[in-house]
């Protein structure tokens, strides 16, 4: 029990012992961008946590840490703080870390002497650089202007952190240019590791733009040349700052017009087809390839192409395609457009000529890129001719032929009657008896045709009958494709129908069928190339087009008989 209280009597002896404030610093010359190490000793126990306030004046705690220990000696009780403090100046010339305090108990103040230059070294020799440099001092509006970062150090870097540009004075879009570049680099008669990084701005609008000062902070390695330095550490802490940057952001051109504004140092306008040259047919879609890119500009910025087309064609636009590609130049923007041409007449046509104007920043004029006019050829749909041969009406009966008159009988020439020579006269005395061996075989030839007609039907009847019947089995799978909803296989199934409903149609059956469709099933035919030929992605709905077409039926000519023709064409009718 008196052990027990002699024990606490040294504890609460040692508690009430006096603080003692101390404060080290592990040097009292720095230079502008270098850090310094800062000690608080506290011996004793404290009451609360140091105020640093008064300390954020002049200089910025870049990182602190806090350890303690207890010792027991005999009947005395003893305990030590130390706060570790890293501090970076916030100028330059004589500097003070002013007295820091615990309730009543301050430290001493230190003077610190902040320099210019790196204290490892020469102004001219320096270790540790960060350098900035632009493209132009003037820019135009939303023009590229390229910013390089560079880091020059010849010691090994730790660690460190680079701030991004922000732009003031113009609103900017700024872009970070690929990965950073790893180079060396020699200055002064010193060889330095460069790590390069490049920027993209593009100014939004036009007037003074500045690009305030770029800051590194970082830890670089520093070996100790004693062994009991109290300060030896691996990574001693640095700041570079780079110096701001001024640049001048001109207007539009008054000029400017009705024209996209595309400042860039080069534009390329290119096509391509799937054929050279392009093999077009009536009816069937052909994608034409337009590639734009243009150094110095984002893709974004490049204008959708709308290239004109002739009456005879229909165009369905792609969605374009963009791609930013990094260059040594800066930023080249692509964009790709793809367009399906589906020609509606055949023929030669002209396609018109491509014009893009553009700002050239080199010579501050303006260009123009263009794609000439181009000549192509449409021929007719595809099997149009050999469906026409095949569908052509069988020459006309005999009986079909008009009845020739009793005189013109009289009058027939020998070559008429067959006979490629010259007939010699014939004596007056036989004429009665020619005439009448004449009417009679016309008339038994009369009588022949006129019974096989009514036992047999004609080549012309069974070519009919075979027609509606094609008509019908064309038309049940163009119904059953459509309800499959696949569009390939419906329009396939529409091209064949084409040609059987019209086989000497001029300019394509597909587009006799477009012409002669009531509205509604237009709409549907229309549907049906925006599927095909348009955007990508779009899910057709064949449904529709297939009850319009189950229902629908080509109009019949006017005067247009049915049936055979009649014995006596010539007879009234």
């Amino acid at each position: 029990m008196v052990l027990l209280s002699l024990l606490i009597w040294g504890f609460s002896v040692g508690s009430v012992a006096a603080l003692t404030v101390q404060a080290v610093a592990d040097r009292d010359r720095v230079a502008v961008g270098e850090s310094l190490q800062l000690q608080l000793r506290l011996d004793g126990s404290p009451d609360g946590e140091p105020d640093f306030t008064p300390l954020q004046q002049n200089w910025e705690i870049l990182s602190r840490s806090q350890s303690s220990q207890m010792q027991i000696v005999g009947s005395s009780f003893k305990r030590s703080v130390v706060y570790n403090l890293t501090l970076m100046p916030r100028g330059q010339g004589r500097l003070l870390i002013p007295a820091l305090c615990f309730a009543q108990d301050c430290s001493l103040p230190l003077p610190i002497e902040v320099s210019n230059s790196s204290a490892l070294g020469s102004s001219t020799s320096e270790p540790l650089l960060l350098e900035t440099e632009i493209s132009a001092p003037q820019i135009v509006t939303l023009g590229q202007l390229l910013l390089k970062v560079r880091l020059l150090h010849r010691v090994d870097l730790l660690e460190g952190q680079l701030n991004e540009p922000q732009p003031t004075g113009v609103e900017a879009l700024v872009k970070k240019l690929g990965d950073d570049r790893s180079y060396e680099l020699r200055r002064n008669g010193q060889l330095y590791q460069v790590i390069e990084r490049t920027y993209a701005i593009y100014p939004q609008g036009s007037g003074q733009m500045q690009i305030p000062a770029l800051q590194f902070d970082g830890a670089i390695a520093v070996g100790s040349s004693s062994r009991f330095d109290p300060f030896a550490r691996q990574g001693k802490r640095v700041r570079r700052t780079s110096q701001p940057l001024q640049i001048e952001v001109t207007p539009l051109p008054d000029d400017l017009g009705r024209r996209p504004w595309l400042p860039a140092t080069s534009v390329e306008l290119q096509e391509d087809w799937q054929q050279q040259p392009p093999q077009l047919v009536v009816g069937e879609p052909a994608t034409r390839t337009l590639r734009l890119s243009a150094s110095g500009l984002l893709s974004t910025q490049l204008p959708v192409l709308t290239p004109g087309v002739p009456a005879g064609f229909k165009t369905y636009p792609d969605q374009p395609s963009r791609e930013d590609q990094v260059t040594s130049s800066g930023i080249k923007g692509v964009m790709v457009q793809k367009i399906a041409l589906v020609p509606t007449q055949a023929g030669r046509y002209q396609l018109p000529a491509v014009e893009l104007d553009w700002w050239d920043l080199s010579s501050g004029k303006w260009r123009k890129s263009q794609l000439a006019a181009l000549d192509v050829l449409v021929a007719p749909a595809t099997g149009a001719s050999a469906s026409s041969s095949a569908l052509t009406p069988a020459p006309p009966l005999p009986d079909a032929a008009p009845q020739p008159s009793a005189a013109a009988s009289l009058e027939i020439s020998p070559t008429q009657a067959g006979d490629s020579s010259v007939a010699a006269p014939v004596p007056s005395g036989v004429w009665p008896w020619l005439s009448l061996g004449l009417a009679l075989g016309w008339l038994l030839t009369l009588i022949y045709m006129f019974t096989l007609r009514r036992s047999t039907p004609s080549a012309t009847e069974g070519l009919v009958a075979d027609m509606v019947l094609t008509e019908k089995a064309a038309r049940k799978v163009v119904v059953q494709a459509a309800r499959r909803h696949d569009p390939q296989a419906t329009r396939q199934a529409l091209l064949a129908l084409s040609r059987i409903l019209w086989p000497a149609a001029q300019g394509g059956a597909y587009e006799r069928l477009r012409k002669t469709a009531d509205p509604a099933l237009q709409d549907e035919l229309e549907n049906l190339d925006l599927c095909l030929y348009g955007r990508s992605g779009q899910r057709w709905d064949g449904q529709g087009l297939a009850d319009k077409l189950a229902n629908w039926h080509p109009a019949t000519p006017t005067g247009k008989k049915s049936g055979l023709p009649g014995l006596y064409p010539d007879a009234p009718a």
